[in-house]
């Protein structure tokens, strides 16, 4: 074969090469106009209406897709519904998942990693989840919350609550459907060990008006005036002084101590719009929206450089945080929310 005709071949091979790669960019550009112009997001019914209309509004302006967002009563049934659909997802993207029950998402690998880059203005000790799968979107401390024109006592530990003062004045919430419920738990846990736990709810069950399903239906039976202490957050009261002009509403940080709930932001690894959802991810942790959240969500926002409304401090600081390790809660969990099911029906 002579040099030309070598020569002839290698630009027919290069050409050939260059309109591959050609059709590929433009198949890859293709596909990614090609993703629905609707994103379905999953979330839990007390996510305000404020943000859901907000994000609707603003992405469908930036980007031409319509947010579809589907609300669950509490957070366990979220999950059963992730499990349920998890060979062929209708979400591409859940708001609300909490650093507990992303163990069990994680075991049964719902998620796909995705790091965004607002990650780098997120403290390092939110992160629960190197890989990104689930991002922190939001954080609270789990505390009791009290009716300051209704409770002469007011408790100073977590002890103090099985005083029989206190009988038919607490609401709890259902570890196993609600996750402040979990979270309260885990404090339980933390506090009294895996020997003490159970001792302490056998005890305070006796004081428990009522252990309510969901965070919703237990807080409208606080403000109600049903019973003048509630399972809650520490941020709950900044509602209250913002919108109500009242500070009748406050926190308990008993015994200086709080165990930490961190709700994370994740795209589904069966979603049929994953690029379209990585925009979703990024917008909802820009510094615009996190901005939103201390007002609208009553929660702090993931994000370190969202400055706060005064109303949002706590006058009894958080001085121990009480959050369990990861694999430990991993590794235990089932054990001792079988535990506090004997404890209540024992």
């Amino acid at each position: 074969m002579n040099n030309l005709r070598r020569k002839q071949i290698s630009i027919y091979l290069l050409f050939a090469l260059f309109m591959v790669l050609a059709a590929g960019m433009i198949f890859s550009a293709g596909c990614a106009r090609r993703e629905a112009k609707k994103l379905t997001v999953y979330t839990y019914a007390s996510f305000p209406t404020a943000l859901v209309e907000r994000a609707r509004e603003d992405f469908q302006q930036k980007h031409g897709v319509e947010l579809v967002f589907e609300s669950f009563n509490d957070t366990g049934t979220l999950f059963s519904q992730l499990i349920r659909e998890k060979e062929n997802p209708v979400a591409d993207v859940v708001i609300g998942l909490d650093s507990i029950y992303f163990l069990r998402a994680a075991r049964e690998d719902l998620f796909r990693a995705y790091r965004p880059k607002a990650a780098d203005h997120i403290p390092e000790d939110l992160v629960f989840d190197p890989e990104f799968r689930l991002t922190p979107f939001d954080f609270g401390y789990v505390l009791f919350n009290y009716d300051s024109e209704k409770l002469e006592q007011v408790p100073a530990s977590h002890r103090d609550l099985l005083d029989p003062a206190y009988q038919g004045k607490i609401i709890l919430t259902n570890p196993l459907t609600s996750s402040p419920g979990q979270i309260f738990l885990l404090t339980t846990v933390a506090l009294f060990g895996e020997d003490g736990y159970i001792d302490y709810w056998r005890a305070l069950r006796k004081n428990g008006l009522a252990i309510a399903a969901s965070w919703d239906e237990a807080y409208g039976m606080y403000t109600a005036g049903e019973a003048p202490i509630v399972l809650s957050y520490g941020t709950s009261p900044a509602y209250h002084i913002l919108y109500e002009n009242t500070s009748r509403y406050q926190p308990l940080v008993l015994d200086g101590a709080a165990y930490a709930q961190i709700e994370g932001v994740g795209i589904l690894k069966g979603s049929k719009n994953p690029k379209t959802a990585e925009l979703l991810i990024e917008y909802l942790l820009s510094p615009e929206f996190q901005a939103l959240i201390p007002e609208n969500q009553f929660m702090y926002p993931a994000r370190s450089d969202v400055e706060l409304d005064p109303a949002f401090r706590l006058e009894t600081p958080v001085e121990k945080l009480l959050n369990l390790p990861l694999e430990s809660v991993e590794a235990n969990l089932d054990k001792w929310l079988a535990g506090w099911e004997q404890a209540i029906e024992g």
